[in-house]
C-alpha cells in the first residue's frame, strides 16, 4: 500500500495508469479492513478491559501526531528501523506539508 499511495502520490488522475493502480490499492485497503476487523481487533478486545483499551486509543493518538504523513516505502517496517527513519520521515513531510501549505494560501490570496 505504501509503495502504490507514492506512486499515486506523484501522478496526475489524467494519466493512463492512474485508474488501475488505484483499484489495486482500494484492493489491497479492503483486504487490510477486513483482516484488522475481523480476528485481530476481536483478540485485543477480548484481551483487554474498557480502561485499558481507552488508555490504547489515547496512545494511537499521541503516536499519530510524531507519524509521518505521507507514504515511505523504503522505510522499515520492523523496530527499530521504523521508529528511526519513521521519525525522520515525519519531521521531513512536516516540512512539505508546511510549504504546501503556503503556497495554497498563496494561491488563494491570488484568486
Amino acid at each position: 500500500m505504501k509503495l502504490a499511495l507514492s506512486e499515486l502520490e506523484k501522478m496526475e488522475p489524467e494519466e493512463e495508469r492512474f485508474a488501475p493502480k488505484m483499484m489495486v490499492l482500494i484492493e489491497n485497503v479492503r483486504h487490510h479492513v477486513k483482516e484488522e476487523d475481523g480476528a485481530m481487533f476481536r483478540k485485543v478486545r477480548s484481551a483487554m478491559n474498557p480502561k485499558q483499551l481507552e488508555a490504547l486509543g489515547e496512545q494511537l493518538e499521541e503516536a499519530k501526531k510524531s507519524a509521518p504523513t505521507r507514504p515511505h516505502p523504503a522505510v522499515p517496517e520492523e523496530p527499530p528501523g521504523n521508529m528511526i527513519a519513521g521519525g525522520v520521515a515525519a519531521v521531513m513531510d512536516a516540512g512539505k506539508d508546511a510549504v504546501r501549505g503556503v503556497k495554497e494560501e498563496i494561491g488563494r490570496r491570488r484568486s
